[in-house]
């Protein structure tokens, strides 16, 4: 099969369109035939040695953990899906990806595709709507008519969050660049900020959840420690990669967490169902073929995305 791998830790350059493997599934497993496989920023941070020192990952690595495609192959023991069967999925991250024409992945994760959807689109949701999700709801503990703050609502994450947490009946505050601000309040904002123009901090009455998804460069290497300025006493914090000391969150009363979004098939069915009920939309930034997947690493690594990249290896 054809993939988009890396043998080294590095730049752009390191990333790959060659042959491989196509893998080879356990009793517990399903085989996919990708049609097309979604690119978050977190690939990029991988690709460039994020966890090496960790032992997570062996070399070569496919990169990519968003999919959506068609079961090639069922394991013994997998009752849940058959052959034929549309499904999306988001893998484990210690485990080869799906920029690739096949993925073997466990069956107790992957789910019947949005029916309404393409599968470049579906491709798009796993990673970034479960991050949100894991983010508002099951650390955040979001409910209808609370206020939540979500920063970075332009990208994939935030784009998702925006609409999640407003399908849930919360009051949502987001921030952006004003170049993006359209696009942002189409998604359902309560209130709009502009990050390069304003202080947060200074415009946001307090709220009971703060959600910070990739927020380097958006307003400041600080946003998740100011952040704590705008929390209700009893709320909640939560980032993704910038991180604050748990201390100062105490002693306000908040609840810090730092997130790692996991694969979860409970948490995807309930996505799904929104976005059959056109409760929430994809918004796809740009599509590449599998062969350009530098090009869509450059599109990533650019900061100027508008919703979600995806990689089309099965043309739709």
């Amino acid at each position: 099969m054809k993939a988009a791998l890396i043998e080294n830790y590095g730049d752009i350059g390191q990333l790959i369109y060659t042959d491989a493997q196509t893998p080879a599934i356990a009793a517990n497993q399903v085989l996919i035939k990708v049609h097309a496989a979604g690119v978050n920023p977190v690939d990029c941070y991988i690709r460039g040695g994020m966890f090496e020192d960790t032992g997570t990952h062996s070399l070569p690595l496919t990169l990519g953990w968003d999919t959506a495609g068609t079961v090639e192959q069922v394991g013994k023991a997998v009752t849940k899906h058959k052959v034929g069967d549309q499904v999306f999925a988001m893998a484990p991250f210690d485990k080869n990806g799906s920029y690739a024409q096949y993925l073997a992945i466990e069956a107790n994760i992957v789910v019947s595709k949005p029916k309404n959807l393409s599968f470049a689109q579906s491709a798009a949701v796993p990673l970034a709507a479960l991050t949100a999700w894991q983010g508002l709801f099951t650390e955040g503990k979001l409910q209808a008519g609370q206020r939540v703050l979500i920063h970075n609502t332009s990208g994939g994450v935030g784009s998702f969050a925006v609409q999640l947490a407003k399908a849930a009946g919360a009051h949502v505050i987001g921030t952006a660049s004003a170049k993006n601000r359209e696009f942002v309040e189409g998604l359902g904002v309560d209130q709009f900020i502009d990050y390069q123009d304003s202080k947060f901090e200074d415009l946001v009455a307090p709220v009971d959840l703060v959600f910070a998804g990739a927020v380097g460069g958006v307003g400041g290497d600080d946003v998740v420690a100011r952040s704590l300025q705008v929390i209700k006493r009893g709320g909640h914090l939560i980032s993704l990669f910038d991180e604050i000391d748990y201390a100062l969150a105490l002693e306000r009363g908040i609840t810090y967490h730092k997130l790692m979004v996991q694969p979860n098939a409970a948490d995807l069915t309930q996505i799904r169902d929104l976005l059959e009920q056109d409760k929430v939309q994809v918004h796809l930034d740009s599509v590449f073929d599998l062969k350009d997947a530098q090009l869509a690493h450059q599109r990533s690594e650019s900061k100027r995305t508008v919703g979600k990249i995806v990689l089309q290896v099965v043309a739709d």
